[in-house]
């Protein structure tokens, strides 16, 4: 899923020990939706992207990041607590590795697969943005 984002943030400034809380609704219609977290654009970190159905996939999440826009190895997670066209919040902990905490309670950790100080970039695709808030 490489749309162009609906909400796209530069300058984050998010340093390890620090967590983004991403409220927002589902597009609906959508096929999934993204939360992608990085350096930019072409440098992700953390590319959450649950998917209702696309190609293979149905109603699971895939965890992957990118370098030098280049995409690295999906990792797949059969959890699955979102709707298309409801509100939803996911939470992202940023230490050694990304914590994604799910609405559900859920958590799923991923690791940090190149060296990153700072997330600078958050971009929501396919999800409209509700609220952002920083800790």
């Amino acid at each position: 899923m490489d749309g162009q984002p609906d909400v796209r943030i530069t300058n984050l400034n998010l340093h390890k020990g620090h967590r983004v809380e991403v409220r927002g609704r589902i597009t609906k219609g959508s096929n999934g939706f993204a939360i992608n977290l990085g350096k930019d654009a072409k440098n992700l970190i953390c590319h959450l992207n649950p998917r209702f159905e696309y190609s293979v996939d149905k109603n699971t999440i895939i965890l992957n990041s990118r370098q030098n826009d280049v995409w690295e190895t999906e990792q797949k997670e059969a959890a699955f607590p979102f709707k298309a066209g409801s509100e939803t919040m996911l939470i992202f902990d940023f230490e050694d590795c990304i914590t994604v905490h799910l609405p559900d309670g859920k958590e799923i950790p991923f690791a940090c697969r190149f060296p990153i100080d700072v997330i600078n970039y958050l971009a929501l695709v396919n999800i409209e943005l509700i609220s952002i808030s920083v800790h």
